[in-house]
């Protein structure tokens, strides 16, 4: 509870007692004439002690939501920055598939004719070697957008609590 909070509420529970002595002290000097008035005036304070205990605790839980809030605000921030890595991740790795699949394709269409079996030879280990690098590459462009899909179901399931709060919070300003 801040500080703020407790001197309104010490300040409602002074203002109360002050009212009921008065409204006490005013009913006694009235005599037995007033007691019907005494009973309403009691009734009223018992009225208006029950509504300072509502917004009392209204307030409490609001302040809960607001810290649950600021919480999920900061995990929700959070997963967008991984979500925002894991793109950045993929979309390189995609590049990288992309090179190596270009450098196969490359090394397999260009015409050479005349060339020795020495050369061919070589040729063939160059795109051996390409296509490693392209299964390599795969590998991680898979790896990557796997990683991107869970982080970016993960902020789904963070924003629908976030969404949850902020419904629960609208539902406590209404009463």
């Amino acid at each position: 509870m801040s500080i703020r909070t407790g001197k309104v509420k010490l300040a409602a529970a002074v203002a109360v007692l002050a009212a009921a002595a008065a409204v006490t002290t005013w009913a006694q000097a009235l005599g037995p004439s007033s007691v019907g008035s005494l009973a309403e005036l009691t009734a009223e304070v018992r009225q208006m002690r029950v509504a300072l205990q509502e917004a009392s605790r209204s307030q409490n839980q609001m302040q809960a939501l607001n810290i649950s809030l600021t919480a999920q605000q900061s995990r929700l921030a959070q997963v967008s920055a991984r979500l925002d890595t894991a793109e950045e991740d993929l979309q390189q790795a995609i590049g990288r598939t992309r090179e190596a699949v270009t450098a196969i394709a490359t090394a397999q269409r260009e015409p050479r004719p005349n060339i020795t079996a020495e050369e061919r030879g070589q040729v063939a280990e160059m795109v051996k070697m390409f296509r490693e690098q392209a299964d390599e590459a795969q590998a991680r462009e898979n790896s990557a957008r796997i990683k991107r899909d869970d982080l970016m179901n993960a902020f789904r399931a963070e924003e629908a609590r976030w969404l949850q709060l902020v419904a629960r919070l609208e539902e406590v300003i209404k009463r």
